[in-house]
């Protein structure tokens, strides 16, 4: 039954549809022992297979569920002792049993089967990813050029269309068990990720960031040892930030956040010039962010933390005056260059920020005044102010505060002589002498 109406789309079955998957991913979260869900794993596996990827993408989306936890490594490890010891069961077979018995009445967990089934589920999960990944590419490689926005969404082939659905959900299963696999996949992982990100202008921003996302967890985990240049990565995350400006594509805000941690936080970029350029691209999206899903102040949030970090040398030369900036070699900025490294960002100044101070939202203008004054960022990180003040937009609470003035006729509350404190003090009102007032009713010289 699962089989059958997992990949459903009809009207009429599209509430068996989501029953389904819900049912398998919570097989998957309650599973202890792997086997079971080994067996769910493959049975999606061969039906994404058999349909050649035209599956909802909430069949897809369900291996998020799958709490995987195993290396590939431990699984070999753990095949080769599941190995020695079955040749040890075959000599003694008497005793083999009477364990068997044991296990079945303590009803243990066999650390052993959880980790051949995990290594197993994660193989096919990683192939079924594969397959989209690929056909995708090969999909936005042969489709004309064109913007990836919601005006050209109806113009696209089916089989584009389709696919610009299932690759999100396909690239952040990817990057949530890329840490896990071994490396001879990475390898095999990143290159398909650079041909995909080739055609990136094609993909919508949530497909975009989730690729952009996938490579930079695999260099963090097992790809850390590979000697690779993280460009290829680096300057198509510089081209899909401005695309946060659209109202449509403003709500993957989020996303952005956690490209941005991983690329820049996580790890250390050594190149000051790009460092300064996404600081400068970020500032100029905030200024122009979308106010319904406040996503600019978390980027400017995103700003102080690369600045207050790790990258404090870029703060006092992107701070200074364009005229006064002696580091400026010479040249203009240029924005629209598609290397962040070739924008000559120092050749320009943070002005953004001077602007920002006096926006309308609070919160924003809070973090650009604290960034401005390269005060430290409290303990919440960006990605969590994001949901806060998603979290408010929807409640529809707006954030204030209240200032007490003292009114001008009332007397000061700390005196210090005790003289002043007894004695009653009065301000008079000198009235404005005019030749029209209610009292004289001096308006004939206006009749």
């Amino acid at each position: 039954m699962v089989e059958q109406h997992e990949g459903e789309q009809q009207q009429d079955t599209h509430q068996i549809s989501i029953k389904c998957c819900e049912a398998v991913s919570y097989v998957f979260r309650s599973d202890n022992q792997g086997d079971i869900s080994l067996e769910a794993v493959k049975l999606i596996s061969k039906t994404v297979k058999d349909l050649n990827c035209h599956v909802h993408p909430r069949v897809i989306e369900t291996f998020i569920a799958l709490p995987l936890r195993v290396h590939e490594e431990e699984a070999e490890a753990a095949k080769l002792h599941a190995t020695a010891t079955a040749k040890k069961r075959k000599r003694n077979r008497e005793e083999a049993e009477i364990e068997d018995e044991l296990k079945e009445s303590s009803a243990t967990l066999d650390k052993g089967l959880l980790a051949r089934s995990q290594a197993d589920s994660l193989h096919h999960i990683t192939l079924t990813y594969f397959r989209v990944i690929k056909k995708a590419a090969m999909i936005f490689d042969r489709a004309p050029q064109n913007d990836a926005s919601e005006s050209s969404y109806h113009r696209h082939d089916p089989e584009e269309r389709y696919m610009k659905l299932l690759l999100p959900v396909t690239l952040e299963g990817l990057a949530k068990f890329a840490h896990l696999i071994n490396i001879d996949t990475v390898v095999d992982l990143l290159n398909v990720l650079k041909e995909l990100l080739l055609n990136v202008d094609k993909l919508p921003l949530d497909a975009a960031l989730n690729c952009v996302l996938t490579a930079f967890k695999t260099l963090l985990g097992p790809g850390k040892e590979l000697q690779i240049d993280p460009k290829d990565y680096i300057s198509p995350l510089f081209a899909q930030l401005p695309r946060l400006c659209s109202l449509n594509d403003s709500q993957y805000a989020n996303l952005a956040l956690k490209c941005m941690d991983t690329a820049f936080i996580r790890r250390r970029d050594y190149s000051l010039a790009r460092v300064a350029a996404f600081v400068k691209r970020l500032l100029t999206v905030s200024m122009h962010a979308p106010s319904p899903y406040c996503s600019a102040a978390p980027l400017i949030a995103m700003v102080r933390s690369m600045l207050n970090n790790r990258y404090s040398g870029v703060a006092n030369r992107l701070f200074e005056n364009e005229q006064d900036n002696a580091t400026n070699l010479g040249g203009a900025y240029n924005p629209k260059a598609e290397d962040p490294e070739r924008t000559n960002p120092f050749a320009t100044s943070a002005w953004e920020l001077g602007t920002l101070r006096f926006h309308i939202h609070r919160d924003t203008a809070q973090q650009a005044d604290d960034c401005a004054n390269l005060r430290l960022m409290q303990p919440a990180t960006p990605a969590n102010l994001y949901n806060d003040l998603v979290k408010n937009s929807l409640d529809g609470y707006i954030s204030s505060k209240v200032v007490m003035k003292r009114h001008p006729l009332r007397p000061p509350i700390h005196i210090n002589n005790e003289k002043q404190r007894k004695r009653t003090q009065c301000r008079f009102i000198t009235p404005r002498i005019t030749k029209a007032t209610h009292l004289n009713g001096g308006m004939e010289e206006y009749l």
